[in-house]
């Protein structure tokens, strides 16, 4: 059954997913963004506000967006891509990052929909960023798509045969953690050391540049005139204008990103990655590519695709409101 009462593949079934929207939302630690969503597809302006300090005051943000919306449009439900690990069957928040303060133990769908009897759907923002990437892709009939974000960190969502996987206690696509390294020489946020987004985040990348950067003058490099405070968007616009430093920092940040890429590739044996997030924008898909497809066995590189995000920073607003729209729950 829908969650409109009507049976899966009716006629209103049809109309409520391709007509009649649901609100998308997606929360991170700097924003809380909203957006309405039918058709595998946004179908308004996005709206943002800042993401504010403490559970209470987030939750009156989310309301405020929410009768915002009503205002104009009636809603068949609300999706919220949140960071942090979700139980998809309550929409409690059970683990978060500390970029949420006191964000876990939040029951955010029961306290939403009691203040608003619409129905809400709470995952992990990965899992609804890639979800909402696989279907304004097609991807629908793939045995398995893995969509990884890279920022900051790296995560990832899980979709196997068409509907998302978040493990046996919601926590699968935590793969920013995997582990690269015997040698303890980068410590991770998470407090243990080698872990691939330490290499293959953004943070990775400036890390990489810094170590590359020693012994280096400011005549020989622009990046040595400060490398504390260097930024990927510095690193990246050298590149482009020839700095050789730059230049090998990124190609090295390619074979750190790839290696993750394969570690996961080898265990799931996708059909398709795709790539979103900040840093996606400084992939060289085809070098990339040929790195993952030449680490990998055979039969699992050589049927790999690629793909960048299609929806770019609407995907988990996508995502979360077409769960809500396709009653998918688990």
């Amino acid at each position: 059954m829908s969650q409109s009462g009507a049976p899966k593949g009716s006629n209103f079934d049809s109309y409520l997913k391709t007509q009649m929207p649901a609100l998308g939302m997606d929360l991170g630690g700097t924003k809380l963004s909203a957006a309405l969503v039918a058709g595998n597809k946004p179908i308004s302006e996005l709206v943002s506000v800042p993401t504010p300090t403490g559970p209470e005051n987030i939750i009156n943000a989310i309301l405020a967006l929410i009768k915002q919306f009503q205002s104009e449009t009636v809603l068949t439900g609300v999706g919220i891509a949140t960071a942090g690990i979700v139980d998809c069957t309550t929409g409690s928040i059970i683990g978060s990052t500390p970029n949420i303060d006191g964000w876990t133990g939040t029951a955010l769908k029961q306290i939403i929909e009691n203040k608003t009897m619409l129905p809400v759907h709470v995952d992990n923002d990965g899992n609804a960023s890639t979800y909402g990437d696989a279907l304004a892709l097609g991807l629908h009939d793939k045995a398995c798509v893995v969509g990884v974000t890279i920022g900051t960190g790296i995560g990832a969502g899980l979709i196997v045969y068409g509907r998302p996987y978040r493990g046996a206690t919601w926590a699968a696509g935590e793969v920013g953690h995997l582990r690269l390294s015997l040698d303890n020489k980068r410590l991770c946020t998470c407090g243990l050391y080698d872990c691939w987004e330490e290499y293959g985040a953004g943070r990775g990348l400036i890390k990489t540049t810094r170590e590359l950067l020693q012994g280096h003058s400011a005549n020989q490099t622009e990046l040595a005139r400060n490398p504390a405070e260097l930024t990927t968007r510095e690193i990246s616009a050298a590149a482009t204008a020839g700095d050789i430093i730059a230049s090998r920092a990124i190609e090295i940040w390619h074979e750190h990103l790839s290696a993750g890429l394969v570690n996961i590739a080898q265990i799931l044996n996708p059909d398709v990655f795709i790539l979103s997030g900040g840093m996606s924008q400084v992939i060289d898909l085809d070098l990339l590519t040929d790195l993952v497809k030449d680490r990998c066995l055979p039969p699992i590189g050589n049927a790999l695709e690629f793909h960048k995000s299609p929806l770019g920073h609407f995907a988990g607003i996508v995502g979360a409101a077409m769960v809500v729209l396709d009653g998918i729950m688990v």
